[in-house]
């Protein structure tokens, strides 16, 4: 499930920065809670900096209620717990965690911070401004890491005239608020109704503008404790080793980028530079990226002091393959299924799959799309994958974290098959045939059989009895197998 890339001298890391805990957001036991959190985020991420959020406690007064500011006696236990867990879970080599907890000062002009440290057991620190902050955290060799900077000035957005870059040496570009880029970026900042909309002033464009030098990350802002929630933000680290000090090291150095959940692999070099260097040119800058996509990459922008100055087309550039080897990236994504709108008494559905590659063929990597806990890819080896991904039930809505998806990379000739199997379904496709289109895979006898177990109805009973089976149906798409030349790239400009 995890996944490396090495340069010369890095492996690269994935982690999620911004996954929050509070008793009050715990629907059963607080304990189990937080002990799931850490087994479901090793499956699939290197390392986790939990994130304590001690300011969602409320006063009232007159019935309207106000959420709490400074210090209140039961944070000291709550912060304890966590980082008694984190000391419990870390396991060098294997997943990395820090004890981490959102800072919200005074609420108003500094801007929430992400706080972590390198060491076991620190303190929590609720000091009202940022400056009192920045001095304790220089003592305990602590990190900042700006959050929804882009909200109004002065309502919880990073001020960027208080800025440290070894406090802050990278700012949260995306998280479940959405995106702080910039005011003209492509996507928006619009999820929590009462802190937008997002304005000119303390974007992160804003923050780049003012010359400072922060690196960029992305992370998910994840309050239900699944870590790395896929489509809310997820973060990339270049690291010596999979150790607390070499992560540490990384985040020093700015050697991070951010993704929206996609695992797109990146490595950029400027002058022979490698990304989160700082090096002084007199002519002109060599810019060379390597991107490895999980999908078929679209484009890839270079911007300069905030304007976009080169681009990389690369969509419509490749060509399916005619002869020889082929390596593939295939998207399986499973969900839909039974609603309550049609009166189905709903519920979750597991879903076991294998995947089985066949003469000539291997399966070299298997990566999940998750958005929920549960979901384990239990098996890669050479030429068989199995995982089990659990779907929500559609009770009301639309959401993508109703659907859950794995990206399987298959190395084969064109005429290699590869068996997919899950539940009723079992279908063979050669690697050709993935290429050249997507496919909608429905249970049909699921459905039927929950349709006569619910309603006592067979499908000659039901008006329009093919549209009610295909709107209820659970559904598999497979989506269009990329191969390699198009979910790779390594553009170069000057």
């Amino acid at each position: 499930m995890k996944t490396k890339r090495a340069t010369k001298e890095f492996n690269l890391y994935w982690g999620d920065m911004h996954t929050q805990f509070k008793p009050q957001w715990c629907k059963g036991d607080w304990d189990e809670f937080l002990e799931q959190s850490f087994r479901d985020a090793r499956e699939y991420l290197d390392f986790y900096p939990i994130v304590y959020y001690p300011a969602d406690y409320y006063n009232t007064k007159e019935g309207l209620k106000v959420e709490s500011v400074g210090w209140r006696d039961e944070y000291q236990p709550e912060w304890e717990k966590i980082c008694k867990l984190v000391k419990k879970h870390h396991k060098p080599g294997k997943f990395v965690t820090f004890a981490g907890y959102e800072w919200t000062g005074d609420r108003t002009r500094w801007g929430d911070h992400n706080v972590f440290y390198p060491d076991d057991d620190p303190p929590l620190d609720l000091s009202m401004t940022i400056d009192e902050l920045y001095e304790n955290l220089r003592k305990l060799n602590g990190i900042a890491i700006p959050h929804h900077s882009g909200y109004a000035p002065g309502q919880r957005s990073k001020d960027w005239d208080h800025y440290d870059e070894d406090i802050s040496p990278f700012a949260e570009v995306l998280s479940g608020h959405g995106s702080s880029e910039g005011c003209n970026t492509p996507l928006k900042l619009d999820t929590n109704p009462s802190m937008g909309p997002r304005v000119t002033g303390n974007t992160v464009q804003d923050g780049l503008a003012k010359g400072c030098r922060v690196g960029i990350m992305a992370s998910g802002d994840n309050g239900g404790g699944f870590a790395g929630k896929h489509g809310t933000g997820l973060m990339a680290c270049y690291a010596k080793d999979l150790t607390r000090e070499a992560i540490w090291e990384a985040f020093l150095a700015r050697r991070v980028y951010g993704v929206t959940g996609d695992r797109i692999q990146l490595a950029l070099w400027a002058n022979n530079h490698f990304m989160g260097d700082v090096f002084r040119s007199k002519g002109p800058v060599r810019i060379r990226a390597d991107v490895t996509g999980t999908q078929a990459i679209d484009r890839i922008e270079l911007i300069k002091n905030n304007r976009v100055v080169a681009t990389h087309c690369h969509q419509g550039s490749w060509d399916i393959p005619k002869k020889g080897k082929v390596r593939v990236k295939i998207q399986i994504e499973h969900g839909w299924g039974p609603s309550a709108h049609y009166g189905f008494k709903v519920s979750q559905k597991v879903w076991d799959v294998t995947v089985q590659a066949g003469t000539g063929a291997k399966i070299v990597s298997a990566e999940g799309c998750f958005a929920r806990t549960g979901q384990k890819i239990k098996r890669v080896t050479g030429t068989k994958c199995t995982y089990r991904v659990i779907t929500a039930p559609r009770a009301g809505g639309n959401s993508p974290f109703l659907r859950q998806s794995v990206i399987i990379e298959i190395e084969g000739k064109l005429d290699s098959k590869v068996k997919f199997t899950c539940d009723e379904i079992a279908e063979t496709f050669t690697l050709k045939e993935l290429m050249e289109k997507s496919r909608l895979l429905t249970m049909r006898k699921q459905v039927i059989a929950n349709v006569k177990k619910q309603f006592g109805l067979t499908p000659d009973q039901i008006e329009n009895p093919e549209d009610v089976l295909f709107h209820n149906s659970y559904k598999i798409k497979m989506h269009q197998a990329i191969p390699e030349k198009g979910f790779t790239a390594s553009p170069m400009t000057s």
